[in-house]
């Protein structure tokens, strides 16, 4: 991009030197034919100069024309090429707002979104993962290699707290487009499990310290998605066989894990999240089961486990023993409504999600 925009530069320069020299040498023989005209008005190259500006410029006050027949020759052809530069500039003009506006809404201009999820891969289940990340207050960042989703996604979503960029998904340098860096997660999407894989190993080369989760149509691929470093895998089949499956025999349980698998708003509405344990934290040191205590009377929010970094990976701990001690960095995984969420981030000083 920036080699792109020195090239234009350059021709730019270039052509702009071409025609103030050939603008100057017209200029001067437009002089030398008038000057041996004593009822010219055009009596020095200051006043060819003048002359010719203000007839390019389509301005022609009048206080300077030439009177000699060359001059008349010459004065014709600046009024014509006054004509043809008006019109080739406009053209000109109009073109690079043109390219401008699509270069925008191509995604080229880049964003400086920070601490969003990044989506490369979409189709309509990349659609419903991006609705409930901006339904929890987060943005995203989205790679299609097809024009037609721009603005299906725009439509869909607003242009506020989204970002696309048309890109052919090889091209993983253009990522850079997307502060892919300062992205909280990298969400790979394909419906082939090794275009996925291809996908990740050739991002990670280029990004490998970024979170980076993936979709599988095959859950036996956990462990090798994990072993090319992946932070989290999920099976869309295995997800909804689950749900199938607890829903013949375990419906109020089935719809309790649906109702909490969404964003909550207010009181009616429930959701799993968590929040990281930093300095200010009034829970660091205190016992789980002082904490689970304290967490439900003054919130209403209810833990359900914490997540704990232990030789380099976060372990999660699902209903811990009570005794087990709140430490720094931790985070809280808690059952919240609407209320309770918004409460705990202002007392938390923090949005909920992991930092």
């Amino acid at each position: 991009m920036k080699n792109l925009k020195r090239n234009l530069f350059r021709n730019w320069l270039v052509w702009g030197l071409v025609i103030c020299f050939c603008f100057f040498i017209f200029q001067f023989f437009v002089y030398i034919a008038e000057k041996q005209n004593t009822e010219t008005t055009i009596n020095s190259f200051t006043d060819a100069l003048w002359y010719g500006i203000v007839t390019l410029a389509a301005v022609g006050y009048g206080d300077m024309v030439p009177v000699t027949v060359a001059g008349k020759i010459m004065g014709s052809v600046l009024v014509l090429s006054s004509i043809a530069l008006m019109g080739t500039l406009i053209s000109q003009f109009t073109n690079k707002i043109r390219q401008v506006m699509d270069n925008k809404k191509l995604g080229y201009m880049g964003t400086k979104m920070k601490d969003h999820c990044v989506i490369i891969g979409w189709d309509n289940f990349a659609m419903n993962v991006a609705k409930w990340i901006l339904e929890s207050g987060k943005k995203v960042a989205i790679v299609t290699d097809n024009k037609n989703d721009i603005d299906l996604i725009y439509n869909k979503f607003g242009d506020k707290n989204v970002f696309v960029l048309f890109s052919a998904y090889s091209n993983t340098e253009s990522y850079e487009l997307l502060n892919i860096k300062q992205s909280s997660s990298v969400f790979i999407n394909f419906n082939d499990d090794s275009e996925t894989l291809v996908r990740l190993l050739n991002t990670k080369q280029i990004y490998p310290d970024l979170n980076y989760i993936v979709s599988l149509n095959n859950a036996e691929l956990k462990d090798t998605f994990k072993a090319a470093g992946v932070t989290f895998s999920i099976s869309n089949h295995e997800v909804t066989s689950k749900l199938v499956a607890s829903y013949n025999f375990e419906p109020d349980v089935a719809y309790f894990t649906e109702n909490i698998m969404s964003s909550a708003k207010d009181e009616n509405d429930h959701d799993l999240v968590e929040f990281k344990v930093n300095q200010k934290n009034k829970y660091i040191n205190y016992k789980y089961i002082d904490t689970f205590v304290s967490l439900k009377e003054t919130y209403n929010a209810v833990l359900m486990g914490l997540s704990r970094k232990e030789k380099g990976d976060y372990t999660l701990f699902k209903n811990p023993k009570s005794n087990m001690i709140i430490e720094e960095n931790d985070y809280l995984i808690m059952l919240v409504d609407g209320n309770s969420k918004n409460q705990l981030e202002k007392d938390f000083f923090q949005k909920e999600g992991r930092i």
